[in-house]
């Protein structure tokens, strides 16, 4: 995980799936009365002293709306045109502010989202990966949320980035759109990731991510722990969370 949070950039196979509802939609149905909150920095820090801290900054300009997003090292630009988010500039992937929820699948080819729960969370994940004798194999992720809105909804919409997803069509012609856009309407949560479970085609266990927050009373995280189990062993990342005053 680590730095890739961020800076992994995921390939795309043909998506099957559709959603209708858009995402500020599913949000507000499935969390009716969120207090708005905006991250200020995310700081990831692995447990086993094993890499140095990442450190994510979302900076916001006079009027509220995401500026620019920085990990120190490589920096998105926000542009806007009639107070539309018009394009994203800078060294980093753009739409990165949203491979911080995609992080689970950060190591695989999204395939398709098989299954939402009826809240619009996506639970059942088709994943693909190369294997190391350029084989491509098949792979699924459960997923299961608590009840607590989704940490980063707030930060995305000030990006201007649900109004952008809001207005993706996802049909057979969705092949057409940037793999971001996609990639991040597809994978959006309704509320907060407490476990993924990834199994091979044998149905095998090959890794349990389990995330634990700590939480405000309007159920936004301060922190987390995430930690990860797999045949390589086991690894925890603690995650630091800031919010906009």
């Amino acid at each position: 995980m680590k730095k890739k949070l961020i800076l992994a950039s995921l390939l795309f196979a043909v998506f099957a799936s559709s959603c209708s509802d858009s995402s500020s939609d599913e949000f507000d149905n499935g969390n009716a009365g969120a207090a708005q909150k905006y991250l200020k920095t995310v700081t990831i820090t692995p447990t086993d002293g094993s890499d140095s801290p990442s450190n994510f900054t979302v900076n916001y300009d006079s009027s509220g709306r995401v500026s620019n997003v920085t990990d120190g090292v490589q920096s998105n630009f926000f542009v806007y045109q009639n107070n539309n988010l018009a394009n994203v500039t800078g060294e980093g992937e753009p739409f990165m502010i949203s491979e911080l929820y995609q992080a689970p699948y950060e190591a695989y080819e999204i395939g398709e989202v098989l299954n939402y729960d009826s809240k619009g969370n996506p639970t059942d994940i088709r994943l693909f990966q190369e294997n190391e004798y350029g084989d491509i194999e098949e792979f699924t992720a459960k997923v299961t949320y608590d009840t607590a809105p989704n940490t980063f909804f707030y930060t995305l919409k000030a990006a201007g980035i649900i109004d952008v997803l809001d207005n993706v069509e996802l049909n057979l012609n969705m092949q057409s759109l940037p793999r971001e856009i996609i990639k991040a309407k597809l994978l959006l949560p309704v509320n907060n990731p407490t476990k993924v479970v990834i199994k091979n085609a044998s149905g095998s266990v090959v890794s349990t991510t389990q995330t634990d927050y700590v939480y405000t009373s309007d159920k936004y995280p301060t922190s987390a722990t995430i930690t990860e189990t797999s045949e390589e062993g086991v690894s925890i990342l603690a995650v630091a969370y800031t919010y906009k005053q």
